[in-house]
C-alpha cells in the first residue's frame, strides 16, 4: 500500500472563493480528486516541503548549480535537454532534487514552479526572477540574474564568516583555558593545600571560592542557556518582538551600521535582479523588502513602496522612510534620472556589501584585543593567587 504524502495546494471553490493548505494523499492525482470531492477545483498541487528538508543546501551550492544551468542554456540547448545533461555539472546537493524537477518540466510545468516545489531552498525572489524570465524577458537572462544574486549572497556570507572566524577561535580557546583552570587546576590545588593544612591568603580564598561556585553553576547555567536558545524563536515570534529586536540592533552604533549596509546590499541586489528580469517595481520592492533579513528595514521599504504607489519618486520615498543607506539613495536618484535604475542598484549592492564586511572587520579588530585582555586578565588573576599561596606555604612541623 502506498504511503500518504503531504501536498500543498491552492484551489478555487464553487462560490469563487480561494483556499490554500496541505492535504495528504498517495499521489498528486489522488490529491486533486480528494479536493474535488470537497467541492474545490485544484489550481496548484505540489509536494509539501518542510523547512527541515530545505535546510541542507549551502548558498554556495545553490549558486553553483544555477550557474551550471545558465552555462548550458546559454549554449542554446533546450531546457528539457539541459536538465538531462546537468548531472555531471551540479553539486551533490542538487542531485536528489534534479529528477523531480526534470519530470515536472517534461510534463509542461515552468522551471520556476518545478524548482519551487523541489527541496532546494531557493529564495522566493530567485523563483520570482525565473518566473518573470519564463513569462517574457527570457529564461537565460533571468537565470543569469538569479545566479549573480545567489553568487553575491554566497560571497557576502563567506566574507562575514571569515571576518568572524578569528574572534570565534580566540573566544573558544580563551574559554577552554579558563575552564581548564577552574575545572582541573583549582580543585587539585585546593585539595593539596587542604592536605597541608595551610592558611590561605585572601586572594587565593576568593579565587577558590569563585572557582567552586563556577563549577557548581556550570551545568545549571548550561541547561538554562540551552532552554533559552530553544524557546527564543517562539518568544520572538509573538507580537512584534522580532521587529523591536531589529530596531534595537539598528540603534547600536557599530552593529546598526553593519546591519543597515548588509540589509541594503540584499535589497538592492534583489531589486536589481528582479527589475532586469522584467518584474514590475511594486512587486520587486515587496520581494526586496523580504530579502533584507531585517524586519525594521523591511517595514521601511514597504512604506516606501506605498509612497511610490501614490506617485512619489523612488529616491524620495526611500529617503523619507530611511529605507536604504545614503549612498544607495544617491545612486537610486542617478539611476532614476538616467533610466539605469537596475544598473545603479547593482552597483549600490556591491558597495554596501563591501562596506558591511569592512565595518565588521573593523569591529572584530577592536574586539580581538578586548578578548585577549579579558581572558589574559582572568588567567593572570588565577595564576597570581595560586603563586601567592605557594610562596606562603610553611613546612609542616
Amino acid at each position: 500500500m502506498s504511503r500518504a504524502v503531504a501536498f500543498a495546494y491552492k484551489a478555487v471553490r464553487r462560490d469563487g472563493s480561494r483556499e490554500a493548505g496541505v492535504i495528504e494523499a498517495t499521489s498528486r492525482q489522488d490529491a486533486v480528486a480528494l479536493l474535488g470531492t470537497r467541492g474545490a477545483f485544484a489550481v496548484e498541487v505540489a509536494p509539501s516541503v518542510t523547512s527541515e528538508q530545505r535546510a541542507r543546501v549551502s548558498a554556495e551550492d545553490l549558486a553553483l548549480g544555477l550557474r551550471a544551468l545558465v552555462t548550458i542554456l546559454a549554449s542554446g540547448i533546450p531546457l528539457a535537454r539541459a536538465l538531462v545533461i546537468l548531472d555531471d555539472l551540479l553539486p551533490d546537493a542538487w542531485l536528489a532534487a534534479l529528477p523531480d524537477v526534470r519530470q515536472r518540466v517534461e510534463q509542461g510545468e515552468r522551471l520556476a514552479d518545478a524548482l519551487e516545489a523541489s527541496p532546494l531552498p531557493l529564495p522566493p525572489e530567485v523563483i520570482g526572477i525565473l518566473a518573470a524570465g519564463e513569462a517574457g524577458s527570457g529564461l537565460v537572462a533571468a537565470a543569469d540574474s538569479a545566479a549573480v544574486l545567489l553568487e553575491q549572497r554566497a560571497a557576502a556570507r563567506a566574507a562575514l564568516r571569515n571576518a568572524l572566524a578569528y574572534p570565534s577561535m580566540l573566544a573558544l580557546a580563551g574559554s577552554a583555558s579558563v575552564a581548564l583552570l577552574v575545572g582541573v587546576v583549582l580543585p587539585r590545588f585546593a585539595s593539596l593545600l587542604t592536605d597541608y593544612g595551610q592558611t590561605l591568603p585572601l586572594s587565593t580564598t576568593v579565587v577558590l571560592t569563585v572557582g567552586a561556585a563556577a563549577r557548581v553553576m556550570f551545568i545549571p547555567a548550561l541547561l538554562v542557556l540551552g532552554l533559552a536558545v530553544a524557546l527564543l524563536p517562539t518568544w520572538l515570534a509573538r507580537s512584534n518582538r522580532m521587529l523591536r529586536l531589529h530596531q534595537l540592533l539598528l540603534a547600536i552604533p557599530s552593529v546598526g551600521s553593519i546591519r543597515s549596509a548588509s540589509a541594503t546590499a540584499n535589497a538592492a541586489s534583489t531589486l536589481a535582479a528582479l527589475l532586469n528580469a522584467g518584474v514590475p517595481l511594486g512587486v520587486a520592492l515587496s520581494h526586496a523588502a523580504r530579502a533584507t533579513g531585517d524586519r525594521e528595514i523591511e517595514a521601511r521599504l514597504l512604506r516606501a513602496r506605498q509612497r511610490i504607489g501614490t506617485g512619489e519618486r523612488i529616491f524620495g520615498a526611500l529617503k523619507t522612510e530611511n529605507a536604504m543607506t545614503a549612498t544607495t539613495i544617491r545612486l537610486v536618484r542617478i539611476g532614476e534620472e538616467t533610466g539605469k535604475l537596475a544598473e545603479m542598484l547593482a552597483q549600490a549592492s556591491r558597495i554596501e556589501a563591501t562596506q558591511a564586511v569592512q565595518r565588521l572587520q573593523r569591529l572584530t579588530r577592536r574586539l580581538e584585543p578586548a578578548l585577549i585582555l579579558a581572558f589574559g586578565g582572568v588567567v593572570m588573576i588565577v595564576a597570581a593567587a595560586l603563586l601567592q599561596a605557594m610562596y606562603g606555604l610553611r613546612p609542616l612541623p
